[in-house]
């Protein structure tokens, strides 16, 4: 079961984090999101979310956050270790279905890594 667990180590919690990551990460956009990217000095990626009330009211802001949860937990074999990342849902993200929103994370993730796995 260790494979299938999101731990609190694995997420950008405290508001100093997320303000470092946006005053010094690298930013990716595709239609419905947008990626924030910081090199980090810990040992795993790290994810945050900034999800806006202009998405949809809270019920459907709390499900978008799961999906792109999962999404990140299974998919983060793709993202390189000691990287923090931040996903921004655009409105109209929610009306995606999960296979959709699953491809324009991993396009987020690798477009913030060159074959050499250093940002770009």
């Amino acid at each position: 079961m260790s494979g299938h667990q999101f731990p609190r180590s694995s997420r950008i919690c405290r508001k100093a984090d997320f303000e470092e990551v946006f005053s010094k990460g690298v930013r990716w956009s595709t239609r419905h999101l947008r990626a924030v990217v910081h090199e980090a000095g810990r040992d795993e990626s790290r994810l945050g979310l900034a999800v806006s009330r202009k998405v949809g009211n809270a019920v459907v802001r709390n499900r978008l956050k799961r999906r792109l949860r999962e999404i990140f937990r299974v998919e983060r074999s793709l993202a390189p270790a000691h990287r923090d990342l931040i996903l921004i849902p655009r409105p109209g993200c929610s009306d995606l279905d999960f296979q959709k929103l699953r491809l324009e994370v991993i396009d987020l993730i690798s477009r913030s890594v060159d074959s050499s796995g250093e940002p770009r």
